[in-house]
C-alpha cells in the first residue's frame, strides 16, 4: 500500500465510516470492551483505561513502519461500531479483523467491515492471500469468512484445521480456524 496519508486512508463503505485509530473514543472502547466482547479475541479485558491508552500509542507505531493499521469505526449515523484492522502489511499474507461492540451484532457491520477491508487490499497491495480467523465458537465471524469466499483451512484428514491462540496477556488461549482470502 503505497502513499499513506490520513485522507487515503480513510475508508468508507455504504452504511460505515473508517477512521485511523485515535483517543477520540477511547471511553467508549473502554466501556465496550467486556468480557463477552474479548472472549472471541486475542485481546484481554482491559483492568484500567490506561491498558486501552497503550494500545492506542503502539498501534500509531506499527501504522508508522507500515506493519498494521487499527480503524475506529463508526455507522452513518456518526454512532461508534468499534474497530477494525489490517495487520502485517509487510507480508504476502496480511490479516484481517474486527470486534464489534455487543449492541452493534446482528446488523450486517461485520461483514460490511470485513469486505471494505479486502477491496482496500485488492485495491492497493499485491498479496498472496489475506489472512481471517475465527475463534471457532464464533458462529458470526465464521459465517462472515464464508460469505466472502474465504477458504477454511483443512488439516491431512480433511478436518477443519485448529489453530491453539494465546490472549497477548497470555491469561488464557483459546481455538481458532483459519480462512484464507484469495485476491479475485
Amino acid at each position: 500500500m503505497k502513499n499513506r496519508t490520513q485522507e487515503n486512508i480513510h475508508l468508507t463503505t455504504e452504511k460505515l465510516q473508517r477512521e485511523l485509530l485515535s483517543r477520540k473514543y477511547i471511553q467508549e472502547i473502554f466501556k465496550e470492551l467486556t468480557d463477552e466482547v474479548t472472549k472471541y479475541l486475542r485481546v484481554p479485558t482491559p483492568k484500567n483505561i490506561e491498558q486501552e491508552e497503550e494500545w492506542i500509542k503502539k498501534s500509531k507505531e506499527t501504522y508508522k513502519k507500515w506493519e498494521n493499521i487499527n480503524f475506529i469505526v463508526t455507522d452513518d449515523a456518526g454512532d461508534f461500531i468499534w474497530t477494525c484492522w489490517l495487520m502485517d502489511l509487510n507480508t504476502s499474507t496480511p490479516e484481517i479483523g474486527l470486534r464489534l461492540k455487543e449492541s452493534a451484532r446482528g446488523k450486517g457491520y461485520g461483514k460490511e467491515m470485513i469486505a471494505g477491508l479486502i477491496k482496500r487490499l485488492e485495491a492497493h497491495k499485491k498479496f498472496e492471500y489475506i489472512i481471517y480467523r475465527a475463534h471457532v465458537e464464533n458462529v458470526a465471524t465464521n459465517k462472515i469468512a464464508k460469505s466472502l469466499g474465504g477458504e477454511l483451512q483443512l488439516d491431512e484428514q480433511w478436518n477443519a484445521k485448529i489453530f491453539t491462540e494465546r490472549k497477548f496477556d497470555k491469561s488464557s488461549s483459546f481455538e481458532s480456524v483459519e480462512y484464507r482470502i484469495y485476491k479475485k
